[in-house]
């Protein structure tokens, strides 16, 4: 990919108390006026030298008579999307800002300015120039008297060094968009991403990093779909032996216990999916206290018997407008982190409250504000975080762990999750003392009432439709003709798109709607075979069904779960309320 082309920038500023030094800027940078080059040519012609023309420098200069002049001059350029590439600026002026302070300004003004210092060497010695500015590849000093030639070389130069920098740091913006928006073509563009990481040196680390990771949540996304078809069959034959099986107070308790152990893994690999795919935030209200109690007690295996849980939510309900499982993820990584920091073992506290912040105690931090926020605490009797890597905790990439121990991009994670909910962590450690963190939400401002009861749902209905049903998981396939042979409907089954096809051509004209899997061996997707199939039959009935987060798929796709989607692991119920309902109704618009 093309650096990014973008129009020179010749705007030069000169700032000199001296009218003398600007009219002698502008005969060496801008073109002569045409009277004054009819009259060199009239004179060379008299005395019969050659006439050669005139070449233009091409520059636009203004000029100020003092320090404060020039930064408005500065400012002002910015605002209006023209800024200076140079500034010519004197060490001496009159009184008020000399050329030290006025360099300082312009600097802190316009951080992309080039700045080329006149002076003669009784100013001020270059030692005594890099304690007040800095070191700078900013800052050029021109000797007074100065040379026609130099200052036009140094007007060439640095002109063309700030339109380089410009161009080098639209393309770094440029990439680091490329790198958020297309982190699933990775693999297909990495040779090309290794050409734009050579061409970016300081870009090489984060993509070499993002690389890793890709692999990793696809590692992560082919997991969670293949426990997505596991659960799939757990949950619909612990179903069949609820519904089937004598209602004994033994077998129900065991059918319950392991239907939640599903529930929890399904939950598992919600999360899995999360983190291979970014996924929009899926907002609702959630009792933030019944959160952390559930995935509490999820959280006591993960880390460990060397760790001692303490969780306190609460009876209170504290309300919150949130994703659930991006907040069970932040909570996950706050934890796997306490984990590490307590490899003798430890305590991790967990607990949930309201807080009412005021105007006064909004000042602590600088994103937080006044009103109700429910806080989760999140605390360890770990080895602590040195107080001097606090402020960089959150960057991405940054991990205080071991290499191959830690990623650097947990914490970053939650922020972003954490942010994305209109919320701010805040962070207390010492060396030896542990860490708190402590993570604020705005929390709904809701009395504690009795929870309504919704009423259970009318079982769901069944057919006498015909229905293809195209899944390569023999287990799932199994249990879902099971189910829907079960309700009344007649099941045509298929194991690949190419077999569907096949079943298709046979009873093309009995059968009334396709279910399907979206990712199948044999190079047919499930949208594959269904485009093929709705181009003979237009009003076919279709059902996508997956165990990969719908965002995989193109956003061409109009798919809506309980109508024409049926994300995996589903319960039987669901799988019946859906095909009846993608019967009944028309396909979404």
């Amino acid at each position: 990919m093309k650096l990014p082309i973008l129009a020179p920038n010749q705007r030069i500023l000169v700032i000199d108390d001296n009218q003398a030094i600007h009219e002698d800027f502008k005969k060496i940078l801008l073109p002569a006026d045409p009277g004054s080059l009819r009259l060199a040519a009239a004179g060379a012609k008299l005395f019969g030298q050659p006439v050669t023309p005139a070449e233009s420098p091409g520059f636009c200069l203004d000029t100020a008579a003092s320090g404060e002049e020039g930064l408005s001059l500065v400012e002002s350029a910015r605002e209006q999307g023209r800024p200076y590439a140079l500034a010519f600026v004197d060490v001496r002026m009159a009184p008020g800002w000399d050329g030290m302070e006025t360099t300082a300004r312009i600097c802190a003004a316009d951080p992309d300015i080039q700045i080329v210092i006149c002076t003669a060497y009784s100013d001020y010695s270059w030692e005594e120039m890099i304690a007040r500015l800095g070191q700078s590849d900013r800052l050029v000093i021109l000797k007074k008297p100065f040379d026609t030639i130099e200052v036009l070389q140094l007007a060439h130069a640095l002109t063309q060094k700030w339109d380089w920098g410009q161009a080098a740091g639209a393309r770094m913006d440029q990439l680091a968009t490329m790198v958020t928006q297309r982190t699933s073509e990775l693999q297909a563009a990495n040779s090309q991403l290794k050409l734009e990481m050579a061409e970016h040196a300081r870009t090489e680390a984060e993509l070499r990093q993002a690389q890793k990771m890709e692999a990793v949540g696809q590692l992560a996304g082919g997991i969670a779909h293949d426990f997505n078809n596991l659960l799939t069959v757990i949950r619909g034959y612990t179903n069949f032996l609820a519904q089937d099986l004598p209602r004994s107070e033994k077998v129900v308790e065991a059918l319950r216990e392991i239907d939640s152990a599903a529930e929890r893994a399904a939950r598992l690999t919600a999360q899995m999916l999360m983190f291979s795919r970014k996924k929009r935030m899926q907002a609702q209200p959630v009792n933030l206290p019944d959160l952390i109690t559930q995935f509490g007690s999820m959280l006591g295996r993960v880390l460990g018997e060397q760790i001692t849980m303490d969780i306190s939510g609460g009876d209170t309900p504290l309300v919150i407008q949130a994703d659930p499982v991006m907040i069970e993820m932040v909570i996950l990584n706050l934890a796997l982190n306490a984990r590490d920091a307590m490899p003798q073992g430890g305590t991790l506290q967990i607990s949930a409250r309201s807080r009412e912040i005021t105007h006064g105690a909004a000042q602590r931090h600088p994103q937080s504000r006044p009103g109700l926020f429910a806080c989760l605490l999140v605390a360890d009797t770990g080895c602590g975080i040195p107080q001097e890597l606090l402020p960089h905790l959150f960057e991405p990439f940054f991990t205080t762990k071991e290499p191959g121990k830690g990623t650097g991009l947990g914490l970053a994670s939650a922020y972003g999750i954490i942010k994305q909910h209109g919320g701010w962590i805040e962070v207390e450690s010492d060396p030896g003392e542990g860490t708190r963190f402590h993570i604020f939400l705005p929390a709904e401002i809701k009395a504690a009432s009795h929870r309504e009861t919704t009423p259970a749902p009318p079982p769901a209905r069944g057919g006498k439709e015909i229905i293809l049903l195209v899944e390569d998981e023999a287990p799932v396939r199994q249990l879902a003709k099971k189910l829907l042979e079960r309700q009344g409907y007649r099941v045509f089954e298929a194991g690949s798109g190419r077999e569907g096809l096949a079943v298709w051509e046979q009873h093309q004209h009995a059968i009334d709607l396709l279910l399907t899997d979206m990712i199948m061996p044999g190079g047919w997707t499930g949208r594959e075979l269904a485009d093929r199939i709705r181009a003979k039959k237009p009003e076919i009935k279709i059902i996508y069904s997956t165990g990969y987060s719908p965002e995989l798929f193109s956003q061409d796709m109009l798919l809506k779960e309980g109508l024409n989607f049926l994300a995996k692991p589903y319960l039987p119920n669901h799988l019946i309320e859906t095909v009846r309902r993608c019967l009944d109704n028309p396909p979404p618009a």
